[in-house]
């Protein structure tokens, strides 16, 4: 059932996904603060790691980078279940490619190999750092072993809306912004993976939960802070 559902999954997913990123720059208005979008901007590759709970908003983001600076891939992991595909299907036309498998699963060496060659073909790599199964917004080592293995220097970011809706069945509970919402994308980096392996997974785990932090309490101010600007041409 799920084969033949497939299809029709991924045409209204790749519907409504294209038409928000189309129209980023009425959907959303950003707040950057941090390196990211200027690293991105810049063209040079880059490891992103970011938690699942954020995945919706900042691959938005990455689909319109991909949209305004033509030839700008991002290499990620989908898995290989049934959404996996589904995110395949409907993400690659927008600038993903992807490696199937997961860390901390069977298969999670053939998958780390995928995101080392992409990193070899100058493709900047994504890596959702927390998963592929709870607790949410613990960092796991796969991020800090591709960044390790790739030399691909190591950013993290988070990115919070306001208004958005959490959707409670999922374990990382997923952030979904809402048209016209203003996001808070803030970014860390580049963290430094050489040496003792675990004071680095601490370091950017840490700065993870801090730039949760601070996104969430620069839009709860958001009646005295003024701008925001949109991506042009998104």
């Amino acid at each position: 059932m799920q084969r033949a559902a497939a299809p029709l999954a991924e045409a209204a997913s790749r519907l409504l996904f294209g038409f928000t990123t189309r129209h980023m720059r009425l959907c959303f208005r950003f707040h950057f603060r941090g390196p990211l979008d200027g690293e991105i901007a810049a063209g040079r590759p880059l490891l992103l790691a970011l938690w699942h709970q954020d995945v919706l908003t900042l691959f938005h983001y990455l689909a319109a980078r991909g949209r305004l600076e033509h030839g700008r891939r991002f290499a990620m992991l989908a898995s290989r279940s049934f959404d996996g595909e589904i995110t395949e299907r409907v993400m690659r036309p927008w600038g993903f490619s992807f490696s199937r498998g997961s860390f901390g699963k069977e298969g999670g060496a053939r998958a780390l190999l995928g995101l080392l060659r992409a990193a070899r073909r100058g493709e900047s790599v994504v890596v959702v750092a927390d998963g592929p199964l709870p607790p949410a917004q613990v960092m796991r080592p796969g991020p800090l072993h591709v960044a390790r293995e790739s030399g691909l220097p190591l950013f993290v970011a988070r990115a919070w809306a306001r208004p958005q809706i959490l959707l409670p069945r999922t374990w990382f509970r997923m952030a979904v912004p809402l048209p016209g919402a203003d996001v808070a994308l803030f970014s860390e980096g580049p963290i430094e993976v050489a040496g003792d392996f675990e004071s680095a997974r601490l370091r950017a785990e840490g700065s993870l939960l801090a730039l949760g932090e601070a996104s969430d309490a620069h839009l709860y101010l958001r009646a005295r802070v003024r701008g925001g600007r949109r991506l042009a041409g998104a």
